[in-house]
């Protein structure tokens, strides 16, 4: 890619390694790193699943949009998104037009034993469908994945990588 890159967004579904590969690219580039969801959280004084049980997926998804806004001004920054952040299709345009968008993708499988091995992510995030964990990321993975596919730049393949060889991989991208 021989384009001046200003910004790094990361986007893919929960556990898919975005805030750690984030935090290891932005300090290797030596530029801002900020996660939407604990941006919110800080914002909002509570968790997302304290959020949600307070007031809805909906109110959530609404300041979320609005922090989307906000930071499409953004500049030198890598932003690790939330996996539902590409579903704000107007904010994601605007968004996308401010850097990179680099889809990080795990299969099912992989997403499943991420989150079977940290249980706080489960506890964390309430459904989004009232399904079993297994049913809700299969449904949401199916909704979500055209969007990440058109909605990003750049797609890699997490499974069996760690986040430092999925940080080298996205400089090796900017680099050419």
């Amino acid at each position: 890619m021989n384009v001046q890159i200003n910004n790094i967004i990361l986007t893919g579904f929960r556990a898919t390694g975005k805030t750690s590969v984030g935090r290891i690219l932005a300090a290797q580039l030596q530029w801002s790193f900020f996660d939407t969801d604990e941006l919110l959280c800080q914002r909002l004084g509570a968790s997302i699943a304290e959020v949600v049980t307070c007031h809805g997926w909906a109110f959530f998804r609404q300041a979320e949009s609005q922090l989307l806004r906000e930071l499409a001004t953004m500049q030198k920054t890598v932003l690790a998104t939330g996996g539902g952040a590409i579903e704000h299709l107007q904010e994601w345009r605007e968004l996308r037009k401010c850097g990179l968008v680099v889809w990080l993708e795990a299969d099912l499988a992989t997403i499943r034993l991420r989150l079977r091995e940290d249980p706080n992510s489960l506890q964390q995030r309430p459904s989004i469908t009232g399904h079993s964990v297994q049913d809700e990321i299969a449904e949401l993975l199916e909704r979500r994945r055209p969007l990440y596919a058109a909605g990003s730049d750049l797609r890699l393949t997490t499974a069996d990588k760690s986040p430092e060889m999925l940080a080298q991989e996205i400089q090796q991208a900017i680099i050419g």
